[in-house]
């Protein structure tokens, strides 16, 4: 089985961050000891990076490994909602009140404590 790895937007997700942090990519280069043309490649997609650089630019960044990845934070508690959303845009109107009929019955029943 092949796993698609889109490198330019896992370098679009790092360069966004980076500037979310103010960062520059030097002081990034900086910090994990490496060049700067190796940064801007990463970001733009033209190299690919190592899972264990990945793991230090996330530690770094203080982000999330998997963000880089997905495009998702999963510690928030609204990471699915995007998701459901498209789901749903895409979901063919004869489908919509099913759906909602099981949303119902999930939101309505209780979970007794074990």
């Amino acid at each position: 089985m092949y796993v698609y790895v889109d490198y330019n937007a896992i370098g679009q997700r790092i360069k966004k961050i980076r500037k979310q942090k103010r960062l520059t990519q030097e002081k990034v280069a900086e910090s994990l000891e490496v060049s700067t043309v190796y940064i801007s490649q990463v970001e733009n997609g033209k190299t690919k990076l190592s899972l264990e650089m990945l793991v230090r630019l996330a530690s770094l960044l203080d982000t999330e490994p998997g963000y880089f990845l997905t495009g998702i934070f999963y510690h928030s508690q609204d990471y699915l909602k995007a998701d459901i959303a498209q789901l749903l845009r895409e979901c063919p109107p004869e489908k919509l009140q099913l759906i909602m009929d099981v949303v119902k019955l999930i939101t309505k029943y209780k979970v007794s404590p074990q």
